[in-house]
């Protein structure tokens, strides 16, 4: 029996994964997950079932309660409403009410809202070969497909997906029976089972018996605040959040992706970048404010005046290095009217096309600019940003397609979106889905980096902040002064 508490489960989830894999090269693998209370947060459910018994009846026991108040699993209402205070002569009318709507078609339409990080897990392994994700829920089968319509609409975000086939449904009887049925269904269509996942000690513990080589790892996932501390699954870790930086390392990521160190603008970035993996760096390209020439900056002086003694790295300092260490450059430029100036440097340092790669603001793509890059470097990766157009995607589609498609047509190859932009996910999916090539930048740690690549964008544009793997780049915006207080030069 595993007794241990921690937040390593993960990993050890991870391990366990790999080490299936590797004696099983050619079966199908399959997780489990259950789904209340370890996909769909049940807490957020009951509450909103209470919030509709408040806005149907006119009153308000429950307005100014959070999903995070509930102390209870959803079935226990009534002990539920005690802690709550509620007055005991209503307390048998919002218990029945509760009961016979919980499972209502419009009340599970408007309550499901999953756990943080959870949808990333399931995406992530249904990205590996020969694996998939099942679900084996203890809803009543006449919820089958209400329930796999929603959670397919919860995943699109994600890429996630979910197969009728993969979904097991309680037909009635106990429900450590019917989870053990759905192992068995599982079984029986030739998946070879790594994991199960269930909120319940009681469902595992029932699967265990099943299982007498311990070959399924049992997770707990001990997420309803009623489960006390001593209630663990024979051979279940004990979990709390869905942590992905404790399931993917590096090796784990997709070889397809083109991944670009954000905002190589200084000698101790450049430094960590040269002895990284990372093929690309971006250099924040403006004018200098003196003399006019090309430096690295990630501020504009406006907003960040020049500190006494600073200077700037010029431009043709790094092209140069980079240059040498066969790397490739991303020039985010800035400011309007450096085209020219950048493609001299790019040709005086050496550079091909495939080691070229330039952003334009779209108010440059008609200006002459992009016409420039197009005759310098034909083959470079001539990208725009595009979140301004968020709010077009969502209220007009067709026009935001229409647009895109000009800018296509005019040489641009490739559509740049800021991860912290609101809808973010939408965005990059609605370009996916149009067939453009996706630029994911901003990107401010580790979670998000790896978030971000299991959307499988062509590229990711990251800081680079991994302590985890012992990269410190300079994190997000604010945090860090693209210039040192005092002068320095790298040659």
């Amino acid at each position: 029996m595993i007794t241990r508490r921690n937040t390593g489960w993960m990993r050890d989830l991870a391990f366990h994964y790999k080490a299936m894999r590797t004696a099983y090269p050619d079966d199908n693998l399959l997780i489990v997950f259950d789904i209340d209370g370890t996909i769909i947060d049940e807490g957020h459910m009951a509450l909103s079932v209470l919030q509709a018994f408040d806005r149907e009846h006119g009153t308000g026991f429950f307005s100014n309660i959070s999903s995070d108040d509930m102390p209870l699993p959803p079935g226990e209402v009534c002990r539920l409403l005690k802690e709550f205070a509620i007055p005991s002569t209503v307390r048998g009318e919002i218990t029945s009410w509760c009961e016979a709507n919980f499972w209502s078609r419009a009340a599970i339409l408007s309550s499901h809202k999953p756990f943080y990080g959870v949808l990333d897990v399931i995406r992530w392994f249904q990205l590996q070969p020969r694996t998939f994700v099942g679900l084996n829920s203890a809803r009543a089968e006449r919820l089958r497909a209400d329930t796999l319509r929603i959670l397919n609409a919860l995943g699109r975000g994600y890429h996630v997906q979910y197969e009728d086939a993969l979904l097991h449904m309680n037909t009635g009887g106990a429900v450590p029976q019917g989870k053990v049925n759905g192992i068995r269904k599982f079984q029986e269509k030739g998946y070879r089972i790594v994991a199960v996942i269930d909120n319940e000690k009681e469902n595992l513990e029932a699967v265990a018996r099943i299982d007498p080589a311990g070959e399924m790892l049992l997770l707990h996932t001990d997420v309803m605040l009623a489960s006390s501390p001593v209630r663990k699954a024979s051979k279940a870790f004990m979990c709390r959040y869905y942590d992905l930086t404790e399931l993917i390392n590096r090796h784990h990521l997709p070889q397809h992706i083109e991944f670009v160190w954000h905002g190589v603008d200084d000698e101790s970035i450049l430094r960590q970048f040269l002895v990284s993996s990372v093929q690309w760096a971006e250099l924040h390209v403006r004018r200098h404010i003196g003399n006019q020439g090309l430096i690295l900056r990630r501020k504009p002086y406006a907003e960040v005046p020049p500190v006494p003694c600073e200077i700037p790295v010029r431009l043709e300092e790094f092209l140069y290095l980079l240059h040498e260490a066969g790397r490739g450059v991303k020039l985010d430029l800035k400011e309007p009217g450096l085209t020219g100036q950048a493609i001299d440097l790019l040709k005086a340092a050496g550079y091909t096309d495939d080691h070229v790669w330039i952003t334009i603001a779209t108010e440059e793509v008609h200006g002459g600019a992009l016409r420039r890059i197009q005759e310098a470097f034909p083959r470079a990766i001539k990208q725009c940003p595009v979140d301004s157009l968020s709010t077009m995607l969502t209220a007009s589609p067709g026009e935001a397609k229409r647009y895109l498609g000009m800018l296509s047509h005019a040489g641009i190859g490739r559509f740049s979106v800021n991860w912290s932009t609101p809808g973010s996910r939408g965005i990059i999916i609605q370009l996916q889905n149009w067939g453009y090539e996706v630029n994911i930048y901003n990107v401010p740690d580790l979670e998000a980096f790896l978030q971000a690549a299991l959307l499988v964008p062509t590229s990711v544009t990251s800081f680079y902040n991994f302590p985890k793997w012992f990269y410190t780049g300079p994190g997000d915006e604010g945090k860090r002064r693209n210039q040192e207080k005092t002068p320095h030069r790298l040659i």
